[in-house]
């Protein structure tokens, strides 16, 4: 038995690994997981070079300081142009944009050959600097009263569910959470409905007979099962180290705290993953089995595919309320448990003998869902019918 189920694992693993679709998908997700990563490299590269920019002033201030103070990088040239020259030297591309200050009223000119939004409203924010600072010096008022009036109050919030989490932590730790419960689910989703399709493939092309006469429908199934288990975790394990290693360069490491991606962190996203899949993943198999044609395949698998986008919306709702009393208990439910768990052992101190109750259960309904998804498997996964109800009603009777 083991040497018939180690033979077809081996086959349909590498059968998998050396397909095309496989190599271009993962080429693909990782191409554009580099690209997230590094967005802002990218929007600077195709941003070009810094803009020219000239400032025209009739102001008392030194206004060049002001600038540079509310975020202008770029050199800043001063000059003394009118309108008229202004408009001309934009023209002709010498500069590209020129801002006239004036402070009879307070007022800013832009002049450029394109919006410049971020500009417009740097260069407001300098000039009102300037007004508010002279309207302070004309009516003599104390700069430090001033300063004291604009300070704010400061709140310091203590969060006793959170594992010594403070706000900024927990926030950067639930857009991690949000990042890998997306990968979780995306991947489940994808290759439990690959399960389906192989199945219904291998019947439709008569291929299933010859693998069943070399081995027996169990083997078959666990054998499909695990193979695609491990191609999964190879591809997520290749999405995690590259996506890791990729936003070490950028801001995005410092907003997803990546620097919390211990290895605790990945040990519970594989196992949560991978008890997550076993489970879904027989169900998937063993509804699977009773339909012959991949485009039947999705009328008797969407139940299932229903649970796995509950799930995953149920965990998105529960990001900002990882403590609440409805999440705690739906987190022992085996099929919201990857995701749930997960998401509290991430944010919140969950107790050791709750994440291992909920290890167990998951173990007791992976092994109910092998059980009875055997014999699902083992009554239809010859049946050629062209409706999987009546065959599923059959086996439920106990009749082949």
């Amino acid at each position: 038995m083991n040497r018939k189920f180690l033979t077809l694992y081996r086959f349909s693993l590498l059968q998998k690994l050396r397909a095309k679709s496989f190599l271009v998908s993962t080429a693909l997700m990782l191409v554009v997981l580099v690209g997230l990563s590094n967005i802002e490299r990218i929007i600077d590269w195709f941003s070009g070079d810094d803009p020219k920019i000239a400032v025209v002033s009739t102001l008392d201030t030194d206004i060049l300081p002001v600038l540079k103070q509310v975020g202008i990088k770029t050199t800043v040239t001063q000059k003394e142009y009118t309108l008229k020259q202004a408009r001309q030297v934009v023209d002709k591309g010498t500069y590209d944009a020129v801002a006239v200050l004036t402070d009879d009223p307070y007022r800013v000119t832009l002049i450029s050959a394109s919006p410049e939004q971020e500009l417009q409203t740097q260069l407001s924010t300098a000039l009102k600097q300037v007004r508010d600072q002279n309207i302070i010096t004309n009516a003599k008022v104390d700069p430090n009263l001033l300063a004291s009036l604009a300070a704010p109050v400061d709140v310091k919030q203590e969060l006793t569910s959170t594992g010594g989490k403070s706000e900024d932590e927990l926030f950067a730790a639930s857009a991690l959470v949000y990042v890998l419960l997306f990968l979780m689910y995306f991947t489940i989703a994808i290759y439990g409905g690959m399960i389906v399709t192989e199945i219904a493939n291998e019947k439709s092309s008569r291929v299933m007979e010859l693998l069943i006469s070399a081995a027996s429908p169990i083997q078959h199934m666990l054998a499909k099962i695990t193979s695609i288990a491990t191609v999964s975790l190879i591809q997520l394990s290749l999405l995690v180290g590259v996506g890791y290693y990729s936003a070490q360069s950028s801001s995005l490491f410092d907003q997803l705290s990546l620097d919390s991606l211990s290895a605790k962190t990945i040990i519970y996203l594989f196992v949560f993953f991978l008890l997550g899949y076993l489970l879904y993943a027989t169900l998937l198999a063993a509804l699977g089995s009773l339909v012959s044609r991949v485009e039947d395949a999705q009328q008797v698998t969407l139940p299932v595919i229903m649970l796995i986008v509950a799930a995953f919306t149920v965990s998105i709702f529960s990001l900002n309320a990882p403590t609440n009393q409805a999440v705690v208990v739906l987190s022992f439910v085996p099929f919201f448990t990857p995701m749930l768990m997960f998401l509290r052992v991430m944010l919140t101190e969950v107790p050791v003998w709750q994440v291992a109750l909920s290890l167990i259960l998951m173990g007791l309904s992976i092994a109910l869902a092998l059980f009875v998804g055997t014999k699902f498997y083992r009554g239809g996964v010859l049946f050629y019918g062209s409706n999987p109800l009546k065959q599923l009603r059959r086996i439920l009777g106990g009749r082949r």
